[in-house]
């Protein structure tokens, strides 16, 4: 099964890691666009000579910019970069910016970044109409007496979704039905990355969305990738392994009708990842309704969920549990407030008002980048 990603707005995966201004080198294009230059440290270091080298660690601190240095000692920053990106940030020395994820320097869209969104969906697309789903939370917080254990709810059902393995057994990946999705690393066809500022809103008792008082400064990439799903073909070949006796009735979660309907999967994944973005859109709708900033900020997601199937990664992106809890809340409001007082999620108290909504809702913030960009859209189609 092919896999074509086309980014809509700008999209971080991280690294985890973050890079400081004595470690790029900024620049000015002749149309005025400003660039940073990812300093290859082994590379820089070989090249000074050894005043250079003495005066870059007397000068060493958290005042220093390597942009000054390189132009003091007549340095040209193509000659000793790892990569070029754009400064889209409006900040021409941001003092600390995360990483994005990269092979040889080049971006690309990790498979298990995909795989955990297909997850998501597919969980979505199970429980909003099963109705032990509440049961199961609610048996979840019982057990949970001292409210230690927010990691645990939701967890046991889970697994059970996706369990091929004798029921009541410990859940083990080796019996997981995704393992049959083997997504790889969708790797860029064409690229662009820049720097973004990213700026979270928090909803206030006005209704409107106030700017937190930092940003955070990110590489993000936009532009089209393509990867791969193996792994369907081996469905048939375990299904009457004893090991997995649950097999043959959960295929129905990938849209299979039988052992052989390999062919069927790539049309219900991506009509599960379109309506699940779209329920997770209207939930950012809801939070914004009374804000028009945001709300203009929004349009033009919505012509695009319209349109095609969008699916969204990255920093800024909804989490399982978010979705857990956006369930919980169309089926039971009361428990949805519960478990959010439980295990404080949010602060103050909220409440189920009379629209059978969370008040206020939660998450109740967002994030933007400077320039009003939604984060991680992409148009995706799977193709047999």
């Amino acid at each position: 099964m092919k896999i074509a990603l086309i980014a809509r707005t700008p999209v971080h995966i991280g690294t985890g890691q973050t890079y400081f201004p004595n470690e790029y080198v900024t620049s000015t294009g002749k149309s005025g666009v400003g660039f940073v230059s990812r300093i290859d440290i082994r590379k820089f270091s070989s090249v000074l000579n050894e005043d250079q080298r003495d005066s870059f660690i007397a000068d060493l601190d958290e005042s220093f910019k390597m942009t000054e240095f390189f132009k003091q000692n007549n340095l040209v920053p193509k000659d000793l970069r790892r990569y070029l990106v754009e400064n889209r940030s409006g900040n021409h020395n941001p003092q600390e910016i995360r990483e994005c994820i990269k092979t040889n320097n080049i971006p690309y869209i990790p498979g298990s970044s995909l795989k955990g969104a297909i997850r998501t969906a597919l969980l979505w697309w199970y429980a909003k109409d099963d109705s032990r789903y509440t049961d199961s939370i609610e048996q979840d917080l019982e057990n949970d007496r001292y409210g230690k254990k927010k990691r645990a709810i939701g967890s046991g059902y889970v697994d059970r979704v996706f369990a091929c393995n004798y029921p009541g057994n410990k859940p083990d990946p080796k019996y997981d039905l995704l393992r049959f999705l083997q997504v790889s690393d969708c790797m860029p066809v064409e690229n662009k990355t820049s720097i973004e500022s990213i700026i979270t809103y928090s909803l206030q008792n006005s209704g409107n969305l106030r700017p937190k008082n930092f940003q955070i400064f990110a590489e993000c990439v936009n532009g089209s990738f393509s990867g791969s799903i193996g792994g369907l073909d081996q469905i048939k070949k375990v299904a009457t392994h004893r090991d997995f006796p649950q097999l043959k009735d959960k295929i129905s979660l990938l849209g299979m009708d039988s052992l052989s309907d390999t062919g069927a999967v790539p049309a219900h994944l991506q009509k599960v990842l379109s309506e699940w973005s779209r329920w997770c859109f209207s939930k950012e709708q809801d939070l914004v309704r009374d804000d028009d900033s945001c709300t203009d900020y929004l349009k033009p997601v919505q012509s695009w969920l319209s349109e095609s199937s969008h699916i969204r990664l990255g920093f800024g992106v909804g989490t399982l549990y978010q979705t857990m809890i956006g369930i919980l809340e169309e089926q039971d409001p009361d428990l949805a407030v519960r478990l959010i007082d439980t295990y404080k999620l949010a602060r103050g108290h909220p409440e189920h008002n009379v629209y059978d909504t969370i008040d206020p809702p939660y998450p109740k913030t967002l994030e933007f980048t400077a320039n009003g960009d939604p984060l991680g859209w992409l148009s995706c189609s799977f193709e047999a």
